[in-house]
């Protein structure tokens, strides 16, 4: 296979017009309503204390992304071995479904989540207005908020969908994408890279 057919073969079944529907639609509501909560709290008489775009601090939470993304990331590396498993033993293949269902689910809030936090970020890149300045530097912890910083969460929050997309396909209730590519790869291959992956990803957690 050339790299153009892996790289087909590695999208999800829901194809790339539904992560962009999904970045538009999640990443459109955080944008709007960042402009639209510094504009009625722009009359604040105390200042940083504006109600509207405190409430967005309230609605999202970096870290909250960051703990979706952990928990999404541990149970896909717990779901491969089941599903391998279940391909081989049809009584474990109910408990595969199960489990896939439930790392998808941690995967589309995460990149649900990921989704309102560009938008937000993109206003504040937009608007640098003092309000929404002090929202991004408190609800995600970044210092400053530039191109590169939203470019590279539009790069993460893209993977929890692509792995989440491939792990469990709501339409055709089964997998595609990255995981159809993994069940296929002989496990002389696959093994040693998932084990090396898992370790790595077990250890960026627990250090973190």
């Amino acid at each position: 296979m050339n790299i153009k057919s892996i790289l087909h073969a590695m999208l999800p079944h829901a194809g790339l017009g539904h992560l962009v529907e999904t970045y538009l639609t999640w990443s459109g509501v955080g944008f709007i309503c960042a402009f639209i909560a510094s504009t009625l709290d722009k009359h604040a008489d105390v200042p940083y204390a504006a109600y509207y775009t405190s409430a967005l601090n309230d609605a999202v939470g970096f870290k909250f992304w960051i703990l979706l993304a952990v928990v999404g990331s541990l149970l896909f590396c717990l779901s491969l071995p089941v599903l391998y498993l279940a391909l081989h033993y049809p009584a474990l293949t109910g408990f595969s479904r199960r489990l896939r269902r439930f790392t998808y689910t941690f995967f589309l809030v995460a990149f649900d989540e990921g989704g309102l936090m560009i938008g937000i970020l993109t206003a504040n890149f937009i608007d640098t207005s003092e309000r929404i300045s002090l929202l991004a530097n408190k609800s995600f912890l970044f210092s400053d908020v530039g191109f590169f910083t939203i470019l590279a969460l539009c790069l993460l929050n893209s993977l929890l969908w692509l792995f989440g997309e491939a792990i469990h396909s709501r339409n055709a209730q089964s997998y595609s994408g990255v995981v159809a590519l993994l069940m296929k790869a002989p496990l002389k291959f696959s093994l040693p890279g998932y084990l090396v992956v898992t370790a790595v990803l077990a250890n960026l957690v627990v250090s973190q």
